[in-house]
């Protein structure tokens, strides 16, 4: 087993590296002082410069090329056969990148996010705009090192989804887009408005509702961590050591939605076979949209059924100070309204908030806007979408946190993950049954176990098409979301 060991030693020192990096990150976001972070970047820059030296390093070749090709290798699991061939083609991907322009790519990710932080306290795009154009210069010179010779949208897609591409995104977004535009207003004109409900909070009563909310759903508080920050997101710092943060922004909606969408992120990392998770401390990526399926998954095919609320509402509603009743509750959890906040956004408009960014996205790419034109292109669309004024920067096209790290292409990631939520519910409701009826007899568990047998243990060694023929037994098809929200709305 010399190869083997070789292999897991040298995985090892990654691993280590890539620990301290994301543990800096998670500093840098939710704790560190504003004088302490130019230290801190460099600090970072430098561990990443280290990890990057080490995944393309001639030997890390060699150790990867003897071990495939020894008997230790056939000793092993499909998942874990296919991970390490995995790990090969990252590498061949990588080495394409130079080493001064890896180092200095990811010190600008940081720095444009430290950045994107103050632009949007201040509400104002020309703070961001100078570092967001080099971070959009430099995201497609990386592409072009990563996939020379290929559409840089196409590249970066296929990068978060394998196998996605705008020619397979186009015509789904665009068959949403026909069916919900409509829907959308024709549920707001009909229904009643809801009085704005404000409550404030202190970070400590957050924390422990998030921990019984957490708790409640399947999240292991053992191997997890919370911590305040102005955008909701799941790092995973190791395979033990999985932290959600979440906002403090007197809406308690948005609160318990956002816990339950960034516990289904941890729940799936936490249920990866470990025989994938101890040999790299990412080890799903390229199904981001798979992963996004799942913490949408939580937060509205479970989060806003009232079934999943009647055995936990009385400690809810004293955990949040609130004064109403359960029907109340869920009310404003699927209440449909034309806001200007994805994240803050029903189940319905959520979907036309990702297609806004994926247009935008798609158009910049191809060169046919230009980033001082983005927030008139953004506050356009919302309109023509939503039919609402965007107020200023921060409610617009500064509110997301991605395109300050260079994430382009993620966001199609989301609705992606509302289609395949669509298909994985009938599959779910054919297999083990209704979910009303087991979220009201409070067998949660038994969906967390399938989803774990089906998708988590896999981890990245299976994509979501293959995961979804699996599961489904069909290619990806909006029209099983489009009967949920039809279903659900049309009343």
């Amino acid at each position: 087993m010399k190869k083997l060991e070789s292999f897991t030693k040298y995985q090892e020192q990654i691993a280590h590296q890539e620990y301290l990096i994301n543990l800096l990150d998670w500093d840098l976001r939710v704790h560190s002082p504003k004088d302490g972070k130019d230290y801190l970047i460099q600090v970072k820059s430098q561990l990443e410069l280290n990890t990057f030296q080490l995944k393309t390093s001639e030997e890390y070749e060699n150790i990867l090329r003897n071990l495939i090709h020894s008997q230790d290798f056939d000793k092993l699991s499909q998942k874990e056969k296919r991970y390490i061939t995995k790990l090969l083609e990252d590498y061949k991907r990588n080495k394409q990148v130079p080493e001064d322009f890896y180092q200095a790519y990811k010190k600008q990710q940081t720095i444009t996010n430290v950045v994107w932080e103050e632009a949007k306290e201040k509400k104002d795009y020309s703070l961001f705009q100078p570092d967001l154009e080099k971070m959009i210069a430099m995201t497609k010179e990386y592409y072009q090192y990563l996939y020379p010779n290929q559409n840089l949208y196409d590249a970066m897609l296929d990068s978060y989804e394998k196998g996605m591409t705008q020619e397979v995104i186009d015509p789904l977004f665009q068959a949403l887009k026909q069916a919900l535009i409509p829907l959308v207003h024709e549920v707001c004109l009909k229904k009643e408005t809801l009085p704005c409900y404000r409550q404030s909070y202190s970070d400590s009563e957050l924390i422990d509702c998030a921990k019984y909310l957490l708790n409640y759903i399947g999240f292991d508080l053992k191997r997890g961590g919370l911590g305040i920050y102005p955008h909701g997101f799941t790092t995973k710092i190791h395979k033990d050591d999985i932290r959600i943060a979440f906002s403090n922004k007197e809406n308690p909606f948005a609160f318990v939605s956002t816990i339950i969408h960034e516990g289904g992120h941890g729940i799936f990392e936490q249920n990866i076979d470990e025989k994938i998770s101890r040999l790299n401390n990412d080890c799903a990526d390229n199904i981001y949209g798979l992963h996004e399926s799942q913490s949408r998954f939580f937060e509205n095919i479970l989060g806003r059924n009232i079934h999943f609320w009647k055995p936990i509402y009385a400690d809810i509603k004293d955990l949040l100070h609130l004064d109403l009743s359960l029907e109340e509750f869920v009310a404003y959890l699927n209440d449909v309204k034309l806001g200007t906040i994805r994240t803050e956004a029903d189940e319905l408009t959520y979907c036309l908030h990702i297609i806004i960014r994926y247009e935008i996205e798609r158009d910049l790419f191809s060169d046919k806007i230009e980033v001082a034109d983005l927030p008139k292109i953004w506050n356009q669309k919302v309109k023509e979408y939503l039919g609402i004024e965007v107020p200023n920067d921060a409610e617009g096209v500064l509110q997301d946190v991605h395109w300050s790290e260079g994430s382009f292409g993620y966001f199609p990631s989301y609705l992606l993950g509302n289609i395949y939520d669509g298909m994985f519910l009938e599959a779910i409701e054919e297999n083990i049954g209704k979910i009303d009826t087991l979220l009201e007899n409070q067998q949660l568990v038994k969906i967390v176990e399938y989803l774990t047998q089906n998708i988590y243990q896999y981890g990245n060694t299976r994509s979501a098409s293959e995961i979804i023929e699996s599961i489904c037994h069909k290619e990806i098809s909006v029209e099983p979301i489009i009967r949920y929200f039809k279903e659900k709305y049309e009343k």
